[in-house]
């Protein structure tokens, strides 16, 4: 957990309704486990955020304008809306995690952010008004409701005409290994002490010798309470129902794909977008994959 003094409380607010079995027990998951996870103490300036920003991060900085308006949904500690709010664009940051919020209230109070603010509401069940924001982002929240599309439909619904929706969900196929790994995990654990460490440097935070991060890496690939995967055709005819025109994805969803512009459309014959192509691209990320646990990023633009 984080060394630095105790988070500051966000204003109190009235719980969103709508609950549900789903939303309580991954609620109770991300209390005791905020996610990403940080020691707070690592982040004492603004430039400490910029360093370590990762690679996604840094070039959604290079592609956003400053006077963007921008919402993070499932924000947790708050790291990414900061670091895009460094610019002094409007960012709103959302969660239903009351502790995950308290935490990304305390970085920006610690880094005097003026632009940036924390909101606690349910995906499923909101007040945003429609067509408010130039970007929407949701990075790994939609798989752990119990209705992805549904929560798709309502980020659709804030994104101004023009505006781009950024999604990140498990994939189908690229999830596999992560799956059989756990089983194997929670076998080994049993005997082998050592069985969950190793299986946390195999995950994405490798390199981070942060333990408040990697606890809750490993919480979040190993333990995590509901998830749902979904594959690269089914989510652009979630586009397609909702008046999205498919931009770019991370990694790419198409045949040889080389571009890393994450807001440049990309114009490609048809043999290497169509479904056979997915089909191709996705059973390779079940080993290309495999570290990331199967995460992907899906890019629209939302239409007039």
């Amino acid at each position: 957990m984080p060394t630095a003094a105790s988070p500051t409380k966000t204003s109190p607010e009235v719980a969103p309704p709508g609950d549900s079995a789903v939303l309580r027990v991954v609620n109770e998951f991300y209390e005791a486990n905020p996610f990403p996870g940080f020691d707070a103490g690592k982040y004492e300036t603004r430039q400490d955020l910029v360093t370590r920003a990762s690679w996604y991060a840094r070039r959604l900085d290079a592609e956003i304008p400053f006077d963007a308006k921008v919402v993070d949904v499932g924000c947790g500690t708050g790291q990414l809306a900061c670091f895009l709010a460094l610019k002094k664009r409007a960012v709103l940051g959302i969660d239903y995690s009351q502790h995950s919020l308290d935490l990304a209230q305390t970085l920006k109070e610690r880094l005097a952010l003026k632009t940036v603010d924390f909101r606690r509401r349910n995906l499923l069940d909101w007040d945003l008004p429609p067509n408010s924001f130039d970007y929407v982002f949701c990075n790994g929240v939609l798989h752990h409701t119990s209705d992805p599309y549904g929560g798709f439909c309502n980020l659709v619904k804030i994104t101004k005409p023009g505006g781009r929706l950024v999604i990140g969900l498990y994939n189908r196929y690229g999830r596999l290994m992560l799956l059989v790994r756990r089983r194997i995990v929670a076998l080994l654990s049993r005997i082998d002490p050592n069985a969950k460490d190793r299986a946390i440097r195999k995950q994405l935070v490798t390199h981070d010798t942060d333990e408040a991060k990697r606890h809750t890496w490993y919480a979040d690939q190993y333990e995590h309470p509901h998830e749902s995967t979904h594959t690269i055709d089914e989510v652009i005819e979630w586009f397609r129902k909702n008046n999205v025109t498919y931009v770019s994805s991370f990694p790419h969803a198409e045949l040889f794909g080389k571009s890393k512009r994450i807001f440049r459309p990309r114009q490609l014959a048809a043999w290497r977008t169509g479904r056979a192509a997915h089909l191709l691209v996705q059973l390779a990320w079940i080993v290309t994959q495999n570290a990331g646990g199967g995460y992907y990023v899906m890019v629209g633009q939302k239409q007039a």
